[in-house]
């Protein structure tokens, strides 16, 4: 392989498919990205097994062929360079990088060390990119980090006759989305949070390409940038038994200013388990936190209460994820008891719903 191309023309992709690198596992090459030269491109790609990333950026070349470099020398490298023209040239192993007055040599193994990247085999489904993104942003942070139940690491999309339902959960919260998208009619996956976080970076113009390649794989492809995942097998859990039916107590209020009063209260909830509690009655919400060695906080806020009012409690970092990820003015709070999940929802929005479910606290 002997190639050139423009330092700046090279960050970008190295951007995109370096998020996808792992540095938690013992296998080698998931450290690795992968260069190949041909017909007038270069590729690169990113595994870290179950997901791999790559893309293509136009380079001009002298010989084609690859190798594999670890990964985060490799960035490191390129972006300390200066804007301009750099060469690559692959020789027994060994990546040789040249610029104006600099010259640098990377280890490398064998292209072949690189698991298959899937292949395109057909055209696939075409949807609204910046929508489909705007679901999956909707409910991402709702997904598990514990590796021990993989299927809550993941966001189940599932198509009716109807529409194309997104939920994510981790036991403690629930998010769910509904939209319209033409998949298949009979659509119904899990697939890793992870991976989508990568489909995330993809361009939001125009469309987005999505089709199911090999293997139980799962391709999305945007622009010159493709996503490649394995679907997560297993039955999720029944989202639809969480869900209230109904409620006891709807509030009305400003998403702005239950972020401030939820934000104050968890500095006196952190060496309490982060505990913040809601009040309602005469269309007041308190929002307050106490802790003995710290002190207490307590905001009073004018609502619109209907029902029952009284009072629940929340784990303050759950309530903050949600309002630091929904795009609202208003937001509908709805509850039955102190021991029954609390809903939140966008006013005027029934395409989205929130599930906190509560902490239980003396009185």
């Amino acid at each position: 392989m002997n190639i050139s191309i423009l330092q700046e023309n090279l960050l970008r992709p190295l951007a995109f498919v370096g998020k996808n690198v792992s540095f938690k596992t013992q296998i080698p090459i998931t450290q690795h990205v992968l260069l190949v030269a041909e017909k007038g491109v270069l590729r690169l790609a990113t595994t870290n097994i179950e997901t791999t990333t790559a893309t293509t950026v136009a380079v001009k070349s002298d010989k084609e062929g690859g190798i594999c470099v670890p990964s985060k020398l490799f960035i490191e490298l390129i972006a300390s360079l200066s804007p301009g023209k750099i060469n690559l040239e692959a020789k027994e192993q060994l990546l040789f990088v040249t610029s104006k007055g600099y010259k640098a040599t990377l280890p490398g193994i064998g292209k072949e060390e690189f698991p298959p990247v899937p292949e395109k085999k057909k055209k696939g489904v075409f949807i609204n990119a910046k929508d489909f993104l705007g679901a999956i942003k909707s409910v991402l942070f709702s997904t598990a980090t514990d590796e021990g139940r993989p299927l809550l690491t993941g966001i189940k999309i599932r198509k009716t006759e109807n529409e194309t339902i997104f939920v994510a959960t981790d036991g403690y919260r629930l998010s769910l989305k509904r939209a319209n998208f033409p998949l298949k009619e009979d659509f119904d996956k899990v697939i890793p949070g992870k991976a989508l976080s990568h489909v995330l970076q993809m361009n939001e113009d125009g469309d987005l390409e999505f089709e199911e390649v090999e293997d139980g794989q799962i391709g999305f492809f945007a622009g010159d940038n493709e996503v490649y995942t394995r679907v997560i097998e297993g039955e999720y859990p029944a989202f639809d038994r969480i869900i209230p039916k109904t409620n006891t107590t709807s509030v009305v209020l400003e998403k702005e200013v239950l972020v401030k009063a939820v934000k104050s209260a968890a500095i006196f909830a952190k060496d309490n388990a982060n505990i913040v509690r809601f009040h309602f009655e005469n269309n007041i919400m308190s929002v307050s936190a106490n802790t003995p060695q710290i002190g207490e906080s307590k905001i009073d806020i004018d609502v619109s209460v209907e029902g029952d009012g009284g009072g629940i409690a929340f784990n303050s970092r759950f309530l903050l994820d949600f309002l630091n990820n929904v795009n609202a003015e208003k937001l509908v709070f709805e509850m039955t008891g102190s021991l029954n999940p609390g809903v939140f929802k966008l006013a005027g929005d029934d395409s989205f719903l929130h599930i906190i479910m509560p902490v239980r606290v003396q009185a």
